[in-house]
């Protein structure tokens, strides 16, 4: 009796528990993944490999409905100028075994300064990759 008890207890506990996941979702947004680019290069650096493989396994293990490449523009929100940063990352995930039908394109149309390893970039020097629960 008391085994069944112990179980039923700690099934009714256990129901209430959620992921770290989805708690460190839902207090820090969904995850993502900010690659840096130098200059006027649309080239992926070494750096930047490494973190998009990053993104990939994290995609990869958790399947999330959409991955958001959002690639920066200058003022005037010219989508064209990003275009040759989103192919690098898009490519490199795909590369890496991300289903193309995942990933859609979106533009960082804030142009604050970001700090990154003692470096500032502007937003037309950065793509970021956000893994998404819902499809846009």
């Amino acid at each position: 009796m008391r085994v069944i008890f112990a179980t039923a207890l700690l099934c009714v506990a256990l129901s209430g528990c959620t992921t770290y996941r989805e708690v460190h979702d839902y207090i820090y947004g969904p995850p993502r993944f900010i690659v840096f680019f130098s200059g006027d290069s649309a080239a992926l650096t070494p750096d930047a490999r490494t973190i998009v493989k990053a993104a990939a396994a994290r995609i990869n293990s958790t399947h999330p409905a959409s991955v958001v490449i959002a690639a920066g523009v200058t003022a005037g929100d010219n989508m064209e100028l990003s275009a040759p940063r989103f192919a690098a990352v898009h490519d490199e995930l795909v590369a890496d075994g991300v289903s193309e039908d995942l990933i859609a394109r979106s533009a960082i149309v804030d142009p604050k300064l970001v700090e990154a390893a003692g470096k500032t970039s502007t937003a037309d020097q950065r793509a970021e990759i956000k893994l998404l629960d819902k499809a846009p």
